[in-house]
């Protein structure tokens, strides 16, 4: 549908900033600050010239939600006629990789081409990527496709999620810290946007997981909220903007991945909730996702459901397999190991495995009608019991339509024709699948349209209008939970001492938000600590605070949520730290580049910021914050147990 620039579209496109001034508004490029100070006719145009660029263009895609033509009905017949049983097998499965440059030559290069040529896969996941790469060899690849290819990426923070050259955008969690739900409907149009130019027409997101345990180590930031209309109401907007664009959206991670204390990449994390429980509370952001609960929904349905490798005993009871000896190839190629397995026997078979659950609850009692897709089957909340073969056909059996990152398609493949040759598993429910995909191929245009114009690449990705709504994003994010000392905003020309504490080896730093104050004629030394750091390190620091006199200390916290980490928490070295700085009687200002929950774990901070991620967008916010140039109205989407309730935010006027 063509979107005029109207009134009513600039305000949806940048939300209450045509309202008021923006004093100090930056577009960022490669890592460049370039300032535009303006006044309000400036900024205005500014939006308007975004409305127009970024979202009033018209698409060149049908609607997703929408019936078949008559020709696309009658090809997705004709393709179930043709298709052999270990074709239609294949559908079922989507290769993966790095879309970086590679030889033609190369292992990975061969590997893709062998999925697609020989086992008509159906679909391809890219991970680290870079965009050019990502957009040539998606074209290529669909070139070698005997039927259009499903290609996904994770992009719930926008492409730099998985994009090297892109920028990641503020988390979930930011996006709800900003109480408006259109920044999420915006930011799934400039999403969907930017992936289709490079050839990607599947996104693995939202997030509709319900973050109510803070020591979940794997969701996080990730989640928009501990509170389940939230999360339901931000993923929803995101659905309708991706969605709208003409891509698929995936809701992840079924039923709800909020509630735990293991990382499924390293192990199997157990929720032990009842079925009423579970229905209350992690169910209901994928309730009204699949239009469940509201007519007016359906039309905007979430197009795909990813199932979570969790156990939960109370609703499936059936046995789960023991740890099992991986094999040395295995041991070999294994992205991820067991490291945190339990062998209660509370632990039964994972979500992803379940007919109780992903055909019992999603499938009858949430009647959603479109793709389920698995986790990474690579990862040992899986792997570390089943074999690749095993744990492929207990998915179909389970109510899967796509399996994603399989450790060995070729077995997985050969594993199911077996099945269905013993009658394990029947071609009626193979059909069902593809069936399925074959329709959501259709659904996205894909059977006139699959190779994207490389001309139009840096027309469309990372451009200026998307650009400043993530920055407007991270702005308003900002929460200021406590100010007992009013240390904010900061004096100018202020003297501060940044210290950063990360737990990366060295893949994050503050040095973003550093370069900020310091092009604000601020006068900042910063170190950094990290986890591998000594008692005598810290000895060093702490004789600097006692020799020099400073307005304020930042400790700048890069802790946060990361795939097989398994933890959200401050390492020993980290706490050592925290707990000195907070003892001292200094001005110290903590902020949280990543995990919300830290002002637990040193609860005595007198002043505390949570910015919710360490990438440039937040960095710069950060900044902007606490000098007074933006106003300050973030409020936070979870409780800090003990603390602070949800929704609690200290507002600051700007200077």
């Amino acid at each position: 549908m063509r979107r005029q620039c109207s009134k009513s579209s600039v305000y949806r496109s940048a939300d209450s900033a045509t309202e008021r001034t923006r004093g100090e508004e930056k577009e960022r490029r490669g890592g460049e600050s370039l300032t535009l100070s303006r006044h309000l006719s400036i900024a205005l145009s500014l939006l308007l010239s975004f409305c127009c660029v970024a979202f009033a263009q018209p698409s060149s895609y049908q609607p997703l939600n929408r019936e078949l033509t008559k020709e696309e009905e009658k090809w997705v017949r004709d393709k179930m006629k043709q298709l052999t049983l270990e074709a239609k097998i294949g559908q079922m499965f989507m290769a993966d990789g790095n879309a970086i440059f590679m030889n033609r030559q190369t292992d990975a290069y061969q590997q893709l081409k062998h999925h697609i040529e020989d086992n008509k896969v159906g679909g391809v996941l890219w991970f680290r990527s870079d965009v050019w790469t990502t957009a040539v060899l998606t074209n290529r690849l669909q070139g070698m496709a005997d039927i259009p290819l499903l290609v996904a990426s994770d992009l719930e923070m926008g492409l730099g999620m998985r994009l090297n050259d892109t920028q990641w955008w503020p988390p979930n969690m930011a996006v709800a810290a900003t109480g408006d739900t259109r920044y999420a409907l915006n930011q799934g149009i400039c999403t969907a946007r930017e992936a289709r130019a490079i050839g990607i027409n599947w996104l693995f997101a939202p997030v509709a997981d319900v973050n109510n345990n803070p020591e979940n180590p794997v969701i996080n930031v990730r989640s928009y909220s501990e509170d389940p209309q939230t999360v339901a109401n931000f993923a929803l907007a995101f659905v309708q903007g991706a969605q709208g664009e003409n891509v698929l959206a995936c809701a992840k991670h079924f039923p709800g991945h909020g509630n735990t204390a293991t990382d499924s990449h390293i192990g199997l994390p157990v929720v032990d909730v009842s079925k009423d429980s579970l229905s209350k509370l992690e169910l209901l952001p994928f309730r009204v996702l699949a239009g469940t609960d509201n007519k007016k929904n359906e039309s905007f349905a979430v197009s795909a459901v990813m199932s979570a490798h969790i156990s939960l005993p109370q609703i499936e009871p059936d046995a789960v397999a023991p740890v099992r000896k991986l094999s040395a190839n295995e041991q070999s190629t294994a992205e991820f190991t067991s490291q945190t397995e339990v062998t209660s026997p509370k632990v039964t078979k994972p979500a992803t495995l379940s007919n109780k659950i992903l055909t019992g609850i999603l499938r009858n009692e949430l009647k959603f009608g479109g793709l389920v897709v698995t986790d990474a089957m690579n990862m040992a909340g899986i792997s570390a019991r089943y074999d690749a073969a095993t744990a492929a056909l207990e998915a179909i059996k389970a109510g899967v339509d796509v399996i994603e990152k399989c450790p060995d398609i070729d077995a997985a493949i050969t594993g199911i024709k077996e099945a269905v040759a013993k009658k394990e598993i029947t071609e009626d429910r193979i059909n069902a699948s593809v069936e399925r995909i074959l329709r959501a191929k259709a659904a996205l245009g894909l059977i006139e349209e699959h190779i994207v114009d490389l001309d139009k690449v840096d027309q469309i990705v990372s451009s200026p209008g998307c650009q400043i709504l993530a920055q407007e994003i991270a702005d308003r994010s900002i929460t200021l939970v406590r100010d007992e000392k009013k240390l904010l905003p900061l004096k100018s020309g202020a003297r501060l001492l940044n210290i950063t504490f990360a737990d990366d080896d060295g893949v994050f730093n503050s040095n973003t938000f550093v370069t900020e104050l310091r092009n604000r004629k601020m006068n900042v030394e910063s170190v950094t600590v990290d986890h591998r750091a000594t008692e005598a390190d810290l000895q060093k620091l702490f004789a600097r605070l006692e020799q020099s006199k400073f307005d304020a200390v930042i400790f700048s916290s890069l802790v946060r949520a990361r795939s097989g980490k398994g933890t959200v928490s401050l390492p020993p070295i980290g706490m050592r730290l925290a707990d000195e700085l907070t003892k001292r009687d200094l001005p110290l200002i903590v902020i949280s580049f990543g995990n919300p929950y830290l002002l637990t774990a040193m609860p005595n901070a007198k002043a505390y910021l949570a910015a919710y991620s360490p990438y440039p967008f937040s960095q710069y916010a950060a900044a902007k914050a606490i000098l007074g140039v933006n106003e300050i109205t973030g409020k936070l989407p979870i409780s800090l147990p003990g603390l602070y309730q949800r929704g609690h935010g200290i507002e600051v006027r700007k200077r």
